[in-house]
């Protein structure tokens, strides 16, 4: 069955996240990047990581956290910046930045100098906005796994 256009109506346009102007595509890169070094910080400063994490919580395993936000937020900067498997790093990224944007760094005051707060929201606010509007069409995901169009049989 064919679909046929009302002609009041405007031609329905197909978007998807290859129509995303390119400085979406530099974002995602920047934002990637911006994880992979902060997961990189995790490892140099696991102590005070540890420490923020052992003031909200009493689990006896919490002292391999760091470690496991360190190889999250660098292997999935990583895949964000590439653009590969996008949106699963993108989800595997959120309760890390939602645990530091709501627990962690409203510890130190809610106010305009606690800048790691802003930084967690801000980031928080990217993951979600590239979770919605994808990875553009200079990611690997694009090259590999958008839906090729089906040839007609006429």
């Amino acid at each position: 069955m064919e679909a046929v256009n009302h002609p009041s109506l405007p031609a329905r346009r197909n978007r998807n996240s290859a129509s995303n102007p390119v400085w979406m595509d530099a974002l995602r890169v920047v934002l990637g990047l911006f994880l992979f070094v902060k997961g990189f910080s995790f490892l140099n400063n696991s102590s005070d990581v540890y420490y923020l994490l052992s003031q909200q919580q009493t689990i006896g395993e919490l002292s391999k956290a760091p470690f496991f936000f360190s190889v999250v937020h660098m292997l999935g900067g990583l895949m964000i910046a590439c653009g590969c498997l996008t949106r699963l790093a993108l989800l595997c990224q959120i309760p890390i930045l939602m645990g530091a944007a709501l627990v962690v760094n409203p510890q130190q005051g809610v106010e305009a100098g606690n800048r790691e707060l802003w930084v967690s929201l801000l980031v928080l606010g990217l993951l979600l906005f590239f979770l919605i509007k994808g990875p553009g069409r200079y990611s690997i995901d694009h090259k590999y796994f958008r839906s090729l169009p089906t040839p007609s049989h006429d």
